[in-house]
């Protein structure tokens, strides 16, 4: 059998690759393995197939709470990135799928016949996990052989990839939890508790049969986690509904170390952040006399309509005493606090003027905004990944209008 740490990290890593959530598997229907389930163009997934990818899935802990319809949208994805390959007389031969699943033991540090050992302890063919990286492989050459002629990336582009390294957008969410037992003698009590969470319509319900009914250490607190949790931690059913969720939403009940669990979304907030030791600013800074006079708010709005980038400012500073303009570099928690919360706000090219000092009105650009790195990427590989990122977005939507025009049937 493989080893439990070994095992941990296959699902690690084929959890990214699959991109979907994780643990409960409920029984596929009772039906011939071999007979069709889904017809797609004139591709058939029958339900072998089904309880192979089911078998894969619950092997490497992912899937959502309904198995089934997580491995029919992903066999139904394959089944199109396939059609789509084929129309373009593209192939990938074996030595190519052995290379491809070679790849995936060596993230886990296993040879590819020691994965396929485990995969097989598991109940999960060979075929199968060949199935899913030709897939993947024959997507790569299609989306590789037809979109990037659609990708730019200019300058412009690399320069705000560069500040948008510097800046950590985080969300987070309040959570409150409901842990109930798994232990069959409790079958039919917890069956009416799990009816009673699910029709709860506000925290304050949730809250009240967390206090009575829940295992967890949160229970004297009605189930409420204190702390903010960032959305990244979240296991998939939980962090793949965080971007929409709604105050008051519950998911679940999902199976966790032994216990049935259920969550309800509290509250949830977006969070700009920039690490200040490591983000190098460039910005100007203009002292306009006169502090907030009309005078100096007009000029202000006539800046904002007219400079677009730090080198643009200059003109604004003639006649005044020198030296009214400075062009300043420093880490962002070498800055002072007045300027540094002003430029946290700031984009690459906006201007603030919030501030007062000595009487004169303080004018702030933002010229760049820069993580350190240990070592800085070149614009070369910023402009490499800013175009990775753009044809990964059009094959995304490209897979779904392709599955938006097939031909589906369900048996």
């Amino acid at each position: 059998m493989i080893q439990m740490a070994g095992f941990r990290r296959i699902a690690v890593v084929m959890a990214l690759a699959l991109s979907v959530g994780v643990t409960h598997v409920p029984q596929l229907q009772a039906q011939s393995l071999f007979s069709a389930a889904r017809k797609v163009n004139d591709r058939v997934i029958t339900n072998y197939d089904i309880e192979q990818r089911a078998r894969f899935m619950e092997a490497l802990n992912t899937g959502g709470a309904d198995m089934r319809e997580d491995v029919l949208r992903r066999l139904t994805e394959e089944a199109v990135q396939r059609d789509f390959a084929r129309r373009r007389n593209l192939r990938v031969d074996s030595d190519e799928i052995n290379e491809g699943i070679a790849e995936f033991a060596a993230r886990v540090e296993m040879s590819a016949d020691e994965f396929i050992a485990a995969m097989g302890e598991m109940g999960v063919e060979r075929d199968t996990i060949a199935n899913f990286v030709e897939s993947g492989l024959l997507w790569r050459k299609a989306v590789g052989a037809s979109l990037p002629p659609l990708v730019s990336v200019t300058g412009a582009d690399v320069q705000r990839a560069r500040d948008t390294a510097a800046i950590l957008g985080r969300q987070r969410v309040l959570l409150s939890e409901i842990f109930l037992p798994t232990d069959p003698e409790f079958a039919d009590v917890v069956r009416q508790i799990m009816e009673l969470i699910e029709a709860a319509r506000s925290v304050e319900e949730f809250s009240e049969l967390a206090r009575e009914f829940s295992l967890a250490g949160t229970r004297e607190q009605g189930g409420r986690v204190a702390d903010w949790i960032p959305v990244e931690n979240l296991p998939g059913p939980l962090s793949a509904q965080a971007p929409t969720a709604r105050p008051g939403q519950i998911v679940g009940p999902i199976e966790m170390g032994g216990a049935i669990a259920y969550f309800q979304f509290r509250a949830s907030e977006s969070r700009r952040e920039i690490p200040p030791d490591r983000v190098k600013l460039t910005y100007q800074r203009l002292l306009l006399p006169g502090g907030r006079s009309d005078a100096n708010l007009a000029r202000v709005a006539e800046m904002r309509q007219r400079v677009t980038n730090c080198a643009s400012l200059g003109p604004f500073a003639r006649g005044l005493p020198e030296p009214a303009l400075v062009e300043r570099e420093a880490l962002m928690h070498e800055i002072p606090q007045s300027d540094a919360v002003e430029l946290a706000r700031l984009n690459r090219g906006e201007i603030s003027a919030n501030t007062v000092e000595g009487g004169n009105l303080v004018v702030l650009m933002l010229c760049a905004r820069e993580l350190e790195f240990d070592e800085q990427p070149s614009d070369n590989q910023l402009q490499d990944m800013v175009f990775d990122r753009r044809v990964g977005a059009l094959a995304d939507v490209r897979l779904q209008e392709l599955i938006a025009d097939a031909d589906i049937t369900d048996y």
